[in-house]
């Protein structure tokens, strides 16, 4: 299996102030720690996963809020393939609707251009929930479906051939040829994210194969991968296996690692709590194509404690034994050839991030490498 490392960028401490400001209340212009500081140190991730012999190096795309500040992760990745050597580069995810499918494939295009044969670049792609972003990109989130759809058929086209023939509701597309021209097939390297039904179904029945970030409880995303495969086999399509995200923090203690982990975990289930904005009420408003959401805007606002303590409750952290022991039963459940784990998050410092990547490089990651789980067995009743 393969093992990956991935890069947020994240601000955390900066949300109080963020969100006085977007209220209107009076506040200091700049963060306390700056968003450029924490480019400078999270570049040293990429470094130390290439030094370290990770498989890929992750980035991530959002916008406008401290949550993730990557926001063009294949022009960060572009940077990152001049500071390393071997590592291939992935997307998780580009946001289709937030962009034109065929700068995309340019983009993915050129980028595998310098990169040559020996290094790949993995296209994850996704719909995109947040509202702030939509809205500041001058997108209609009611259609995000529909352009998602479209993108995911334009860039399936270009990456597979170099040409494009297509005619939809937002994109005419005739008689296209990119350029540089392909040397190969990048079909295969696109992957996706999906964490609505609808969403899945548009995956499935584009034979792309499935990217796993869990927003919500490991066990939802269970489900909703097991829907995907029924979907995937009953559109005529041969079984494949899984990439799935995971964060992590392994120390020498048991003791250690909770008392770390369940910090830094719980923030990040907090800042994705503001920058989905999960306690609020626009998710019920009728949203086209996230009316699921809704519920779980009800849910939350209710009680966001599982939300809050799912990370901690449920992703690989602990003893290297212990964390080993957690991903290889995860790597089973979701039938995977890949898992990309995230070290930093929340406001944990680099130097204690990059101590617990260099022990899980150690101790973890040769017995990881390892495994070969099963493609995820499902019946068509599963969907």
């Amino acid at each position: 299996m393969r093992v990956g490392a991935t890069v947020f960028n994240q601000n955390y401490g900066d949300w109080d102030r963020y969100e006085a400001e977007e209220r209107g209340e009076a506040v200091a212009p700049r963060p306390q720690k700056s968003d450029r500081q924490v480019f400078s140190e999270e570049l040293n991730i990429a470094r130390l996963a290439d030094e370290l012999g990770f498989d890929s190096l992750w980035t991530i795309e959002h916008h406008f809020t401290p949550y993730t500040m990557v926001t063009n992760p294949l022009q960060y990745l572009s940077y990152v393939a001049g500071i390393t050597k071997r590592v291939d580069l992935g997307t998780m995810v580009t946001v289709l609707p937030w962009h034109n499918p065929v700068r995309v494939a340019e983009d993915v295009n050129m980028l595998s251009a310098f990169l040559g044969d020996k290094r790949e670049i993995i296209c994850g792609v996704g719909r995109g929930l947040g509202r702030r972003e939509y809205a500041g990109l001058g997108v209609d989130q009611n259609e995000a479906r529909e352009r998602f759809d479209e993108s995911l058929q334009v860039l399936r086209q270009l990456l597979s051939t170099g040409t494009c023939d297509f005619e939809g509701k937002h994109y005419s597309i005739h008689g296209l040829r990119l350029r540089p021209q392909l040397e190969r097939d990048l079909s295969r390297n696109l992957w996706c994210a999906g964490g609505t039904d609808e969403t899945v179904e548009i995956i499935a029945r584009n034979d792309v194969r499935p990217l796993v970030i869990p927003t919500q409880s490991l066990g939802l995303s269970l489900q909703t991968a097991r829907k995907f495969a029924a979907l995937h086999k009953k559109a005529g399509y041969a079984p494949v296996r899984s990439k799935l995200a995971l964060w992590t923090y392994v120390a020498g203690s048991e003791a250690e690692a909770r008392r770390t982990a369940e910090r830094y975990m719980v923030e990040y289930g907090d800042s994705a709590l503001r920058h989905y904005e999960l306690r609020g009420s626009h998710f019920t408003a009728g949203l086209k194509g996230y009316e699921a959401y809704g519920q779980v805007q009800k849910a939350l606002r209710d009680d966001p404690t599982p939300f809050l303590r799912g990370f901690f409750n449920e992703h690989p952290w602990g003893t290297p034994d212990r964390t080993i022991a957690r991903t290889k039963e995860l790597a089973e459940q979701f039938g995977c050839e890949e898992i990309m784990f995230i070290f930093k998050y929340g406001s944990m410092p680099i130097d204690v991030a990059e101590k617990s990547m260099r022990l899980f490089a150690k101790e973890v990651m040769p017995a990881l490498k390892e495994l070969n789980p099963r493609v995820m067995d499902v019946t068509d009743q599963a969907a």
